[in-house]
């Protein structure tokens, strides 16, 4: 028995129907802008209508239902509710949790903040988009690679710039010779559809490039405000989300053979009096229950953005929002993942936060596993013997299981009010901030955030990287 991943509809089945219905006619009528003439063709020999005059790849309804009904499902009476954790990091400023201030990042608290997350206990990893120390722009995908490579991170794939294709593909076959491995392991490379449904002449140039090589570069779908880049209603940003998420699902299938069907939602809205595009709101915890439905009637593999904020610094509205799209994005598609340490819509990277983010994961891995209803669990001897009234204190069913079945907390609220008034009077943030530092120290002393680059590596990658700063930054 567990409690995400199970049915959770919203929708009735002929909104379903008239969803799909709408997506397929974007597909069909509108079709995707692609700004290269090599990609539509290659689309083309995939079966799309192509017009090559206007740049736009239409997507025949026919080949999309069959697409649909070929493709590799995901068996939903099987799902294993899954919570996972990572630190990302991207443009914006770190929360230095001895100052209290938001302040620019240096190498050590980069490394730091990578340390940390390969401290905590229930948080997967970390990585990075771009390079958030002082490097030219026009090489930040390269500088990305050094040092997540160096510190212990996940490099995101960011590509950016045509001209860098050729020095990003230096330094992965240095990483697979350092490694011994074949290059197409360890190459990573990604670019995103920003616009929705239009893959813009650069971004097409960086897919083809890798692809004429045997490599795979990912293209990610947008991320959808209601009001501006999508119509302001969910049933409309949904339909639209869906067109585009089927889109790029047959894209990656001409490319490179992908048959396993895969529905994302990252769908929010404009705020109408500040333009933002804000990340701890109703309805994006709404589009993914919406998506997470209609990924189950294809049958497919489903992912929600969530368990994000745009609290400035942690706060009750920070944890609010976080448990708000977390939990019902959890409980509609059965796993969550959760970006760890992020605040104020991904411009804020917090190891406070990361560390309350590590514990809320701790309690919703809990929540989510799985628990047995047998004879023993439900312990009727013991109810029989305890009788009206009684108490289990010191019942053996008790022993037997009170340490798997009880969560316990480490930084949230374990006392009552006197005793904590009688105490420090901490609370959680003041608690996660005197782990942070005290973390902070251990990696200071000790060396902890490097993580042992070698130094035949770290020739090569900063000898690729200097051949594009001469060639490349004098250009910028």
């Amino acid at each position: 028995m567990h409690a995400p991943g199970h049915v959770c509809d919203v929708l009735t089945p002929a909104e379903v129907d008239l969803i799909h219905a709408s997506a397929l006619r974007v597909l069909d009528e509108m079709g995707m802008e692609i700004q290269s003439e090599r990609l539509l063709q290659v689309l083309g020999e995939a079966g799309l209508r192509v017009d090559m005059a206007a740049g736009r790849a239409h997507f025949p309804r026919r080949l999309v239902e069959q697409y649909i009904a070929d493709a590799e499902k995901c068996d939903w009476t099987q799902i294993k509710p899954t919570v996972r954790g990572s630190a990302g990091v991207y443009e914006g400023l770190y929360h230095d949790p001895a100052s209290n201030e938001l302040v620019p990042w240096t190498e050590d608290s980069l490394a730091f903040y990578f340390a940390l997350a390969r401290y905590l206990p229930h948080i997967d990893g970390a990585s990075m988009l771009g390079c958030r120390l002082p490097a030219p722009p026009t090489l930040e995908p390269l500088y990305e690679r050094y040092y997540c490579w160096k510190y212990g991170a996940h490099e995101s794939g960011s590509i950016h710039r045509d001209e860098l294709c050729p020095y990003v593909l230096e330094l992965y076959e240095a990483l697979a010779d350092a490694r011994g491995v074949p290059l197409r392991q360890v190459f990573r490379g990604g670019v995103h559809v920003v616009p929705c449904l239009k893959v813009g002449r650069h971004e097409a140039h960086q897919l083809l490039y890798f692809w004429e090589r045997g490599l795979r570069v990912s293209l990610g779908g947008g991320m959808a405000a209601m009001g501006a880049t999508a119509p302001a209603t969910l049933a409309g940003a949904v339909a639209l989300n869906l067109a585009e998420q089927l889109a790029l699902n047959i894209f990656h299938w001409a490319l490179y053979g992908d048959k396993r069907l895969r529905l994302g939602s990252s769908i929010s809205v404009m705020d109408m009096r500040t333009t933002i595009r804000p990340f701890g709101r109703p309805e994006m915890a709404l589009g993914n229950v919406m998506t997470a439905q209609l990924a189950r009637h294809y049958g497919a593999y489903f992912g929600g953005h969530a368990a994000l904020s745009d609290a400035k610094l942690p706060s009750p509205e920070s944890g609010a929002q976080k448990m708000m799209t977390g939990m019902a994005t959890l409980m509609a598609g059965g796993n969550l993942s959760v970006d760890v340490g992020l605040l104020a819509i991904d411009e804020v990277f917090s190891p406070i936060q990361m560390i309350l983010d590590d514990e809320m994961i701790s309690a919703l891995r809990h929540f989510a596993r799985e628990f047995e209803v047998t004879e023993e669990t439900i312990g009727l001897e013991a109810i029989l013997e305890a009788g009206p009234g009684g108490q289990y204190m010191d019942s053996m069913h008790t022993v037997r299981h009170f340490r798997e079945e009880h969560w316990n907390p480490t930084f949230w609220s374990r006392d009552m009010v006197r005793p904590w008034l009688a105490g420090r009077r901490a609370l959680d943030v003041d608690r996660a901030r005197e782990l942070a530092l005290s973390v902070q120290s251990d990696v200071v002393r000790e060396g902890l955030g490097d993580v042992g680059m070698s130094e035949s590596l770290e020739r090569d990658v900063l000898g690729v990287i200097a051949r594009a700063r001469k060639a490349l930054a004098s250009n910028s």
